[in-house]
């Protein structure tokens, strides 16, 4: 069965906008060049994979679920460019005129719709390709029956279970509690003082999980590691913190998108026709259009 392909659309919307050289104006003057990339860009991709099951996830704002677990979470991401925010409208609606399944939901990241949809696919037996460089989706591979995979779109690197370990130095079921103990200065997840990459990676080689970790920390000081011997106090002191942020990274794959049947409702079969015509015109590009509709055929 072949796979489904997920778009992190708000990804590709944000690296198009800061990756233009020249600004791109639809007729009417509004700034439509981060559009106009993404659509490039997911021509580009489809062209190159030829799936028939398809998906695109945006963001829905920047509050979600996360934010009333810790209101720092995201926090020191300023607003988005003003020439920007009217872009992303633009670029969902871009998306569903070029005949692909799009969602956002309030409250979630799309990488809990990602998530999601990757369980949905799975159940019917359908691999599932998560196209972004995001590293929390690698807690989501699985080289099983069927598998999961996370793409780069841009690099075209593809991280199964052996390539999840290679980039971060652990499996991807220890993914989640491995960057529970270092944190996540991106999202500004905040991790254990004094705990780095290269402990935690230890600390998950000898102990498993998190769970097992605080269970044996009497353990830890005999541990052929720098410093093993204060490590079992930082590990107590960030007890909380370390628990917070395994609920933070952790992607939801139950987010309610309102699918019933995940096979028929990511089915692509090409862009729409006059209406689609007329969108594109009025944002002053038809290539990725005529290109894809060209693909459908």
């Amino acid at each position: 069965m072949r796979e489904l392909l997920v778009f992190d659309g708000t990804a590709l919307l944000f690296r198009a906008y800061y990756g233009a050289k020249q600004a791109f104006r639809s007729p009417d003057g509004v700034e439509v060049g981060a559009v106009l990339g993404m659509c490039h860009s997911v021509q580009r991709l489809l062209r190159w994979e030829r799936p028939d099951r398809v998906a695109v996830v945006f963001d829905a704002g920047q509050r979600t679920f996360r934010n009333d677990l810790d209101e720092r979470y995201k926090a020191h991401r300023g607003p988005a460019p003003d020439d920007l925010k009217p872009q992303f409208d633009l670029a969902r609606a871009a998306v569903e005129h070029l005949g692909l399944p799009c969602w956002t939901q309030p409250g979630f990241e799309a990488d809990d719709l990602m998530a999601t949809l990757a369980r949905l696919a799975g159940e019917t037996g359908r691999p599932t390709r998560l196209m972004s460089v995001d590293k929390d989706l690698c807690q989501l591979v699985s080289d099983g029956t069927p598998s999961v995979v996370v793409e780069d779109p841009h690099a075209g690197r593809v991280y199964d279970a052996a390539g999840v370990h290679k980039r971060l130095g652990v499996p991807p079921q220890q993914v989640v509690d491995y960057m529970a103990l270092i944190g996540d200065s991106s999202d500004n997840v905040p991790g254990v003082r004094g705990v780095g990459p290269k402990t935690a990676r230890a600390l998950m080689e000898a102990f498993g999980d998190l769970d097992s970790l605080y269970r044996s920390l009497d353990q830890v000081a005999a541990l052929d590691l720098r410093g093993a011997s204060t490590l079992a106090a930082k590990l107590e002191a960030g007890r909380e913190e370390a628990m917070l942020a395994r609920q933070l990274v952790t992607l939801l794959d139950d987010v309610d998108m309102g699918i019933a049947d995940v096979d028929e409702q990511t089915r692509w079969a090409g862009p729409g026709m006059q209406d689609a015509d007329h969108f594109f015109e009025e944002l002053g590009f038809l290539g990725p259009l005529r290109g894809l509709r060209a693909m459908a055929l």
